[in-house]
């Protein structure tokens, strides 16, 4: 399923401010009953989640992949392909 970019860049932001409603209201709420407790759960992980989520990316973006890494199926050379490069090395 492709989600598009200006949408897949905002997840961790959402989850971020749904995380910091939900620490909010159970603050709000005092921490008397089971749902507060369950809000402030849900917000702590939602807001751990978020930030792992985008450490995450902001990593794998400042390491790409090597050059010289090995290629993918779907990035190798056809056999048509191999077979005209060798014609064209004879």
């Amino acid at each position: 399923m492709h989600i598009p970019a200006k949408y897949y860049e905002r997840i961790p932001k959402f989850y971020f401010i749904v995380g910091l409603l939900l620490l909010g209201n159970s603050l709000y709420d005092g921490l008397n009953d089971t749902a507060a407790y369950a809000h402030f759960f849900f917000g702590a992980m939602s807001i751990i989640y978020a930030v792992s989520v985008q450490r995450a990316r902001l990593k794998h973006r400042e390491n790409p992949p090597a050059e010289d890494s090995q290629q993918s199926p779907s990035e190798a050379p056809s056999e048509s392909q191999a077979e005209s490069e060798i014609r064209d090395l004879t």
